[in-house]
């Protein structure tokens, strides 16, 4: 469990950034509330009353099939809680605490074929747990009517119809070492990213870019590849972050394209998130790529750094790789690997990395992104980044 390798660390944190005296203070009014359930044949719906500002990571568990969530900040009084439901598809829930400022709620399933989707009113100061029968199009039902769902429903108008689009298919059960890629084309609808001299959008770039990798790698490797988002639509930072987590995914690469002032500058640079910035315009780029981001829980932040730092060593070497084929392959400058602060890393559950193929500010390299000649160099380069990485991790695991 994520939270019981880091608990420790996360109190440590705190202390360092001097933040552990007001928010052990702000705790005092983070309790758990009221836990309702509404049942029927199709669906089983869970309402936690929570704090505004709490926060959660969620995880699938296979065998016996469970949910479990983190929920931060957050108390629990008495220590222990568990609410019996014993319908159709859950037999209870239980919560519990697992740190000084972090509950542990863990819903009991009855069965293994069920979708599920974790979402936050804050209005309403609660979390939501939907279960519901399996549908097809994973992705697709995570972020159905996403920008609509903090804020709609109220206890009278929430339905088992109007809560069945937010629903997840379960995954089947991963193979030994890495199976499961999640690729992540920035930006999207609303959120055109950086636009070139000529017009061109970074998300157009990024998406084809995307397509092109994915077709690579499940024509090419044995494993499942999903999209955060496969059409022109806009997807907050923090949601892309939890996709990836509740698809399970073992690798996680997001797609960009560069930007700067001075139009002269090109190249190809590689990030891996940490919360130290190395190298050259690192800041910057991680300023901009940052821009969307939605959450205000400053606490929610600090969990993410220290949820994606155990990966930090996975996430920095396969950057070097992406890298070095990547410019090999499209005879791209070699602006090195780098790391910042990336929202769309943070809180990833798995090794993750950030690419900016090239600056779409500079007029020549934007000419040559919007080609699908130079895409599919890009997504080559990319591609035996990942197959080189993921050949030599299996090999390790036996996978």
């Amino acid at each position: 469990m994520v939270f019981q390798k880091i608990k420790k660390t996360m109190l440590v944190a705190f202390a360092t950034l001097g933040f552990l005296s007001p928010i052990s203070q702000a705790y005092q009014d983070y309790s758990i509330g009221r836990i309702r359930a509404i049942s029927n044949p199709y669906s089983t719906s869970i309402f936690i009353e929570v704090a505004k500002n709490t926060g959660y990571v969620a995880r699938e568990l296979i065998d016996p099939p469970r949910i479990m969530l983190n929920l931060y900040p957050a108390k629990l009084s008495p220590p222990f809680r568990e609410i019996i439901i014993n319908d159709e598809f859950v037999k209870r829930i239980r919560l519990a605490r697992d740190s000084m400022n972090v509950v542990k709620a863990v819903v009991d399933l009855k069965t293994a074929e069920y979708n599920f989707n974790i979402f936050s009113q804050p209005v309403l100061s609660r979390v939501v747990i939907h279960i519901s029968p399996p549908k097809k199009d994973i992705v697709a039902q995570l972020l159905t009517k996403e920008e609509n769902s903090k804020d709609k429903f109220t206890y009278t108008e929430l339905s088992s119809s109007e809560l069945l689009p937010f629903s997840n298919k379960t995954i089947p059960e991963k193979k030994n070492g890495i199976y499961r890629i999640v690729i992540d084309p920035g930006h999207g609808g609303k959120d055109p990213g950086a636009i070139g001299p000529s017009g061109v959008k970074e998300k157009d770039v990024t998406l084809a870019i995307a397509r092109r990798l994915a077709k690579l790698l499940r024509e090419n490797l044995d494993v499942q590849v999903f999209l955060t988002r496969d059409t022109d639509k806009f997807i907050s930072l923090d949601r892309r972050t939890e996709i990836a987590n509740l698809l399970g995914g073992d690798l996680f690469v997001s797609i960009h394209a560069n930007a700067a002032w001075d139009s002269k500058v090109k190249g190809t640079e590689t990030f891996y998130n940490s919360q130290y910035v190395y190298g050259e315009g690192a800041e910057e780029v991680a300023t901009r790529e940052n821009a969307a981001f939605s959450s205000e829980v400053k606490v929610k932040n600090i969990i993410w750094d220290l949820i994606q730092n155990q990966y930090r060593s996975e996430s920095r070497q396969l950057a070097e790789i992406v890298q070095n084929k990547l410019v090999a392959t499209c005879s791209t400058l070699n602006r090195g690997v780098k790391s910042a602060r990336f929202y769309v890393l943070r809180g990833i559950n798995m090794p993750a990395i950030l690419v900016e193929v090239g600056f779409i500010s500079n007029p020549w390299e934007e000419q040559k992104l919007k080609t699908p000649t130079f895409q599919d160099k890009i997504a080559l380069g990319i591609y035996k980044g990942l197959a080189s990485y993921i050949k030599s991790f299996n090999r390790k695991v036996g996978g």
